[in-house]
């Protein structure tokens, strides 16, 4: 095999805690997170030779090391010891800077299918490559939902966990995450490594949103920073929350906000009367059980 296409799905953070600042400066965060059927698709053809080169479609991406899909290929290859030409091509959908998880589900989806081509590396090879790269790789490699801790690195997966729908807007807005959590900071005033364990139940949380008679627990830490940074977002929340619908967030550090429902024709009434907006994308999402389909 020396060309692999996957799809590279979209995530939605359903709960998102921010719990402290490590003395190395990065946050520590616990998330409860659902891959959805948002996809892009990323394209890897290798041959004999050296060099990366990635392009793309539907919106443009950074071509070189700024690109989680380029960094991905090079520590790949660093750590297989292979030596190969490769060439990615990115089809995109997932909006840039929206808090989706785009950009890290396609460094994913490079070392999965680097890894499928080559069969160079363990899984376990992987999960240790991907938060070299960025805190929501890890996810992506098995792309299950699950609980998500550390630093990005602690990836429990929830089996048991419900499939739910999503109504997710999505404003031509690009949020940029050491922004916002930047603002976080200054809203914060926390001292390093200072890590609180959090008030909120995470099995409790996690029975709620199984238990369809309950409501769902939403919580986004970021979404005050976010909206200190770019007020628009808050006027996206407001269009689904004056639609009564009652679990609407942020997801990520922004600028989507998502509507969530346990049922499929709920979402898809609130989608149908959105989805002719002119000033923002509308898209019709559910999660999904794993990824990495070739197409």
């Amino acid at each position: 095999m020396s060309s692999i296409t996957l799809l590279s799905p979209a995530k939605i953070n359903l709960t998102l805690e921010v719990l402290g600042v490590r003395t190395d400066g990065y946050h520590e965060i616990r998330s409860i997170i659902q891959p959805i059927d948002l996809f892009d698709e990323v394209s890897i053809d290798v041959e004999d030779g050296e060099g990366i080169e990635i392009e793309s479609s539907g919106v443009s991406i950074a071509s070189g090391k700024g690109n989680l899909a380029w960094r991905a290929a090079e520590l790949f290859l660093q750590n297989s010891g292979v030596n190969l030409k490769t060439k990615i091509f990115i089809k995109k959908r997932i909006p840039l800077g929206a808090g989706l998880g785009g950009g890290s589900s396609n460094a994913a989806a490079v070392l999965i299918g680097l890894n499928r081509i080559t069969k160079a590396l363990s899984e376990d090879d992987l999960f240790k490559i991907a938060p070299k790269i960025g805190a929501d790789v890890p996810f992506f490699i098995r792309s299950l939902t699950a609980t998500m801790e550390g630093i990005g690195e602690e990836i429990s997966i929830l089996k048991e966990f419900p499939i739910l729908h999503y109504v997710i807007l999505s404003p031509n807005l690009h949020t940029s995450t050491q922004q916002v959590y930047k603002k976080w900071d200054e809203l914060n005033i926390i001292p390093k490594d200072n890590i609180a364990p959090s008030e909120n139940n995470l099995e409790g949380r996690i029975k709620k949103f199984i238990d369809k008679k309950e409501d769902m627990p939403l919580q986004n830490d970021l979404e005050e920073a976010a909206i200190s940074i770019h007020p628009e977002i808050s006027s996206y929340k407001q269009i689904l929350t004056s639609m009564d619908i009652k679990s609407a967030q942020m997801t990520g550090s922004g600028s989507a906000v998502y509507a969530v429902f346990r049922s499929e024709e709920e979402a898809f009434e609130i989608y149908e009367y959105l989805k002719i907006s002119p000033t923002f994308q509308v898209f019709l999402a559910t999660g999904i059980k794993g990824w990495h389909r070739l197409i």
